[in-house]
């Protein structure tokens, strides 16, 4: 019983004693504009580690999303603003590119039996280079049409706030991975591979395929990502990913996803990576500067996975 729920329990714990001391600390924080800001600036790395956790859970691990979202980006920005398409298209251009990245990085990892930490760490740098390349090492502007993604909001209006679509986005993207991870025959195959890859082969699964499927969403949620990105920026960087495969590991082992693979889910992802930048947004609003700010998300990462680790929901697996 406490295996399927710490995850999700301590990160909440910790998001909540959190939220009291910055509400103590600094009367800004629990405004309603903050609290906005912390929820759309979250958005672009919860939706990445999304498909980062169904990854981890296979046992794998994606270092190249941040790199695929900035080519997505770029990708879909010069779509735009040379040849000219309408934004739905740049948006399906934008999905489309990732999800072509991440197609690769799981035929190579299945298929050429290769660690997914090497295959994806030269799709990374494969990335970057492509989407300097493109972008001629320039930003590239995007439509004024293209910033609804990232600054919109649904019922809003001069006076009254609304729910900001990268909200929504990340809302939607959540639920649907965790129905397809929790509620699926896909999967519980990924949790099976994560635990125990040769007794899922032995048990009929099609290891392959399902590693294939989690790249797949992984590169498909780097795209999504991109338009969140680039929309709230205006312009596609080829640097706009830059960190960010780390933020989105970082999330889901926050909320409890093992890097040992086989345990995790959503829930427990989104409020890691709330975590992360309410963190941020705290240190930033006492003057904390940068350096600071990765200093104390560092050590809370290194917590987090000596709890995973040695605390009570490993246990609890190892004597089950």
């Amino acid at each position: 019983m406490w295996a399927a729920y710490s995850g999700v329990l301590a990160p909440l714990s910790f998001l909540v004693i959190l939220c009291l001391v910055l509400w103590r600390l600094s009367p800004n924080f629990a405004t309603r504009d903050n609290l906005k800001q912390i929820v759309v600036q979250s958005a672009v790395v919860a939706i990445l580690a999304c498909g980062q956790t169904a990854v981890i859970i296979a046992a794998q691990i994606d270092l190249s999303v941040g790199a695929i979202m900035a080519f997505s980006g770029v990708a879909a920005a010069v779509a735009m603003h040379t040849y000219h398409v309408s934004v739905p298209i740049g948006v399906l251009i934008a999905c489309a590119t990732g999800l072509i990245f991440g197609t690769v990085n799981g035929l190579i990892t299945a298929y050429g039996r290769i660690p997914s930490f090497i295959v994806t760490l030269g799709m990374m740098e494969v990335a970057h280079g492509a989407a300097g390349l493109l972008s001629g090492d320039q930003d590239v502007s995007t439509p004024q049409s293209f910033q609804v993604f990232g600054y919109g909001e649904l019922f809003g209006g001069p006076t009254r706030d609304g729910i900001p679509y990268a909200a929504l986005m990340l809302i939607l993207t959540a639920i649907v991975v965790h129905i397809a991870l929790s509620k699926t025959r896909w999967g519980r195959q990924v949790y099976a591979i994560g635990g125990n890859a040769e007794a899922a082969r032995l048990s009929g699964v099609r290891v392959a395929r399902v590693i294939i499927t989690v790249f797949m969403l992984s590169g498909f949620l780097s795209g999504v990502a991109a338009v969140v990105s680039v929309s709230r920026a205006s312009v596609a960087s080829r640097d706009a990913g830059v960190g960010y495969e780390l933020d989105s590991i970082a999330a889901a082992v926050l909320g409890g996803t093992s890097l040992f693979g086989g345990q995790g889910g959503i829930p427990g992802t989104i409020l890691g990576a709330a975590l992360i930048y309410t963190i941020r947004n705290g240190c930033a609003l006492l003057g904390y500067g940068p350096d600071l700010q990765e200093v104390i998300i560092g050590l809370v990462i290194v917590v987090a996975v000596l709890y995973d680790r040695f605390g009570p929901g490993r246990r609890a697996l190892r004597t089950s």
